[in-house]
């Protein structure tokens, strides 16, 4: 069985590096920057598109680098770490949101299929009630 590279716990640190990248972005580049931060000796692209949560934020960080306009000029060097902090954040801020609606989307979808079905009392499932904890040491 082949080795799982980007797991629940990598995939943050993999959207993370899509959120601070500068400059060419491409899938070559990608995976060797990643294979460094993982500590892995080398992932393919071919590995790394098999992961649509990744594959989508990849082409989002794609397309703002292809639409941003670079500055001119050379900002200070504690200006420079500070527009770097807030291009890192807005990007991550934007793939949050899109990722955060698409989410509602799919809660509203199945409200909607679920009071669709015949039988189905509505208020009896009451939707806003909390999950019960579950004690899996026992």
């Amino acid at each position: 069985m082949p080795k799982k590279i980007i797991t629940e716990k990598t995939l943050p640190l993999a959207l993370h590096e899509l959120d601070k990248w500068k400059g060419k972005l491409t899938w070559d580049s990608f995976a060797s920057c990643l294979a460094k931060v993982l500590g892995e000796e080398k992932i393919s692209r071919h590995t790394l598109l098999s992961y649509p949560a990744l594959v989508e934020a990849f082409n989002d960080r794609k397309k703002a680098l292809k639409d941003k306009k670079e500055e001119t000029g050379e900002p200070d060097i504690t200006l420079e770490v500070a527009l770097k902090e807030i291009a890192t954040l807005k990007a991550k801020v934007e793939r949050l949101e899109k990722q955060n609606n698409a989410l509602l989307e799919q809660f509203v979808r199945w409200q909607h299929n679920l009071y669709a079905m015949p039988g189905v009392d509505m208020r009896r499932l009451n939707l806003d009630k909390p999950l019960t904890g579950v004690n899996r040491r026992e």
